[in-house]
């Protein structure tokens, strides 16, 4: 190595960008996380999308009983009028139900079958707080509800003991999300990767940032030399070459991301749409990611819901159909499932100020993927036992029950350890 070089590569190391990771940490990373995200021909395995619905679903005006003449007495000011509900018809199931005026791609995706609509979702001792309630549906642990938030968070989530028991050995990439890292995708060996990161700088989820892969040093450090050829086990050698994969690999990744960026591809410019976006490319380029997490916020509607709930809605519908248009032009459809989920619904009398509060159960939606469309469980009946003690509906179908569903049956996996046996799949799939 000439003394040029030798002042470059004690320099990089000066900085200590490099002294936070081992030498095998990189090797693994850029012989395993970085290729998951360039391009294959096709993906080889299922892929389930999650969308958060962050601040508390109103699953009254989003599953609709046009048909219960008590939902338009409880909410004079903010009830979706029945002449504007999408009526779900074709199955007896459905009968009074249908959904807000914005969301129109759901009745098309119910008619050909591909939609399942699972009616009141929740738990038993529903929790009312935010952030307690989002805890115990991230964690799925079947006593969430008896610790304090601070306890449930310091256990891991449900999708995280799936990656544990069932991608080991895998990337940090089996799981990728946008917003604050999940407690839903914490495991003892995995947290997920923030696509958030990986579109500011490549290798966000790495902790390198772009002045590291930048640095005039580190990429002298890549330079091989003549001298050097053919020469085995040189310490300075293996750490070019990590260096060099590392670099081709975020070249790549940055490239990839900018033709992303300018491409577009047809999504609407909302937050959601923009995520499910990059969601797509990232699937349709056969990355190894598992389960996606993507999250849209403002459901907190406790005053004038009414437009602030249409104009959620509608972002959802725009973006879901351009994402699953896109699957299906790609021959992905049956590989792709979207479920959504929200930490709690609302209350089912409005309030003063023509909003509602926080309450209890609500729909979850469940699409593609194969899945078995239809109403799952009974419309909510807004009478006696049905409404809990603060006006929030009672729960019918256990929420770890669909986790379980979309586990065994769609991502074909056991789920011992993962989800408690007291909760019964659904015929989801």
């Amino acid at each position: 190595m000439n003394r040029k070089n030798e002042i470059a590569r004690r320099e990089f190391m000066k900085t200590g960008m490099l002294a936070s990771f081992s030498l095998p940490s990189l090797l693994s990373f850029s012989a395993n996380a970085a290729p998951a995200l360039l391009p294959r021909i096709s993906a080889k395995h299922k892929t389930l999308v999650i969308i958060q619905l962050d601040g508390g679903n109103d699953g009254l005006n989003t599953v609709v009983p046009w048909g219960n003449s008590r939902y338009y007495r409880a909410r004079r000011n903010i009830a979706i009028k029945e002449t504007d509900v999408l009526k779900f018809t074709g199955v007896k199931a459905a009968e009074g139900l249908g959904v807000h005026t914005e969301m129109d791609y759901f009745t098309e995706l119910f008619q050909e079958g591909s939609l399942a609509v699972i009616n009141n979702v929740g738990y038993e001792q529903p929790n009312r707080s935010h952030f307690k309630s989002g805890a115990i549906w991230e964690s799925g642990l079947d006593d969430a509800v008896l610790g304090s938030e601070d306890e449930i968070r310091n256990h891991t989530g449900w999708l995280g003991r799936y990656f544990d028991k069932h991608c080991a050995g895998e990337s940090n990439l089996v799981g990728a999300y946008y917003g604050s890292s999940p407690l839903a995708m914490r495991g003892n060996a995995f947290s997920g990767t923030s696509i958030s990161d990986l579109q500011s700088q490549p290798f966000g989820f790495m902790k390198l940032g772009e002045e590291m892969s930048m640095h005039p040093a580190f990429r002298k450090m890549q330079e091989a030399e003549k001298s050097q050829k053919g020469v085995s086990g040189n310490k300075v050698d293996f750490v070019r070459n990590v260096a060099a994969e590392t670099q081709t690999s975020t070249d790549q990744m940055r490239k990839f991301l900018a033709e992303v960026k300018e491409r577009g591809g047809g999504f609407p410019s909302t937050g959601l749409g923009k995520q499910l976006g990059m969601i797509s490319e990232l699937i349709m380029n056969g990355g190894d990611t598992r389960v996606y997490l993507a999250k849209i916020g403002g459901f907190d509607t406790h005053s004038n819901q009414a437009a602030k709930h249409a104009k959620l809605w509608k972002e959802i519908t725009d973006a879901l159909r351009a994402f699953m248009g896109r699957m299906k032009a790609s021959g992905l459809a049956n590989d792709v499932a979207v479920m959504t989920y929200s930490e709690f619904g609302r209350q089912l009398n409005e309030n003063g100020t023509k909003g509602t509060d926080h309450g209890a159960a609500a729909p979850m939606f469940v699409i593609g993927g194969g899945v078995k469309g239809g109403i799952f469980g009974k419309p909510p009946a807004l009478k006696g036992d049905k409404i809990t003690n603060y006006g929030g509906l009672s729960y019918e179908i256990d929420f770890r029950s669909v986790y379980k569903s979309i586990l065994e049956q769609y991502l074909k996996v056991e789920t011992t350890g993962i989800i408690s046996e007291k909760y019964p799949a659904l015929k989801l799939f």
